[in-house]
């Protein structure tokens, strides 16, 4: 696969450029920016019931992806996943991990001891193997095709704004990626890790995140979207105005997989934590209010100025190769 007919409109890209087009323009992105992360969330949870215990696994093969990266080299998708193989890492260290995914120490312990008895990590002396079974479970099939959608979006909006000369498609955009998949996926990584990361710091777990994923997706669909625009400094004005189409807990337990007696737990700190409302016919909807409205603004502009990174870094690697 040669060079990409050309697509830029300077000779590069650069990411406050796109940040600042993405902020400007994030009502376009919006609807499959959430239906993006909602259903990685939803596919992160059902592969452990534990979405920690997945990122723990995306950490340790991201250590692959860092070794192609740091020796300048580049695998494609079919030639990664065809080996028969298993990672050996000398040492699994507690702490980095703990501190990089922002989980406690003797809880990364005891998610490892899990997914040892899941049979896709195996301690022989003091060295740890990644079996190969993790490899073919962590497939990014869909997330692949999620991922070219937004970043053909992404693409699109660039264009309008003669950031870009010309749009690529899902297919085009999906076989570039594919093409220098350890490349792309290491970053990819490195955006999800910075995105949950800070979402886990201001709402407390990964689950909650996935069932307000939940909730903000059906938002996009409601009145509440074409008013608002995803403009969150403009919610507290304009929310008084509107009526909200709201989805109930046993739907959200549904499309998340988690359990409705869990999913009810989340809902109740995000509703008393004011992120969200109920209605009298139990429909949840998105609700910003206080500190809630002013966290969720702050973390807003960091999550697109790391799309914005990733995007960049993975748009000029399949420009050039």
């Amino acid at each position: 696969m040669g060079p990409l007919k050309m697509i830029y409109n300077n000779s590069k890209l650069n990411e406050l450029e796109i940040h600042k087009i993405l902020s400007q323009n994030f009502d376009e992105l919006a609807p499959i920016y959430f239906k993006f992360l909602s259903e990685w969330m939803n596919s992160s949870y059902e592969k452990f019931q534990d979405i920690e215990k997945y990122m723990i696994i995306l950490y340790l093969i991201n250590k692959d992806f860092e070794f192609y990266i740091n020796n300048k080299i580049v695998e494609n998708y079919d030639t990664f996943f065809l080996y028969d193989k298993s990672l050996e890492l000398d040492q699994i260290n507690i702490i980095e991990i703990s501190k990089n995914l922002n989980i406690p120490k003797e809880s990364v312990r005891r998610k490892i001891l899990n997914l040892e008895k899941f049979g896709v990590l195996q301690k022989i002396g003091k060295k740890i193997y990644i079996d190969r079974s993790a490899y073919k479970l962590m497939q990014p099939k869909k997330t692949l095709q999620n991922l070219s959608s937004l970043f053909a979006k992404i693409i699109e909006i660039c264009k309008k704004k003669e950031l870009l000369i010309r749009s690529m498609n899902v297919d085009e955009i999906s076989n570039r990626i594919k093409q220098n998949f350890t490349y792309c996926w290491y970053y990819f990584y490195n955006f999800i890790f910075s995105l949950t990361n800070r979402w886990k710091n201001q709402v407390g777990d990964l689950e909650k995140l996935s069932v307000s994923m939940v909730i903000m997706l059906n938002s996009t669909v409601s009145n509440s979207y074409l008013v608002n625009g995803w403009n969150f400094s403009k919610w507290k004005k304009n929310k008084s105005i509107i009526e909200m189409v709201g989805v109930n807990a046993m739907s959200i337990s549904d499309i998340t997989n988690i359990p409705r007696p869990t999913v009810v737990r989340k809902l109740n700190y995000l509703k008393k934590n004011k992120y969200i409302s109920v209605n009298k016919k139990k429909l949840y909807n998105l609700n910003l209010e206080d500190k809630a409205l002013k966290d969720t603004i702050k973390i807003q502009e960091k999550n697109i100025l790391s799309l914005s990174i990733v995007f960049n870094k993975i748009l000029n690697q399949i420009y050039i190769n």
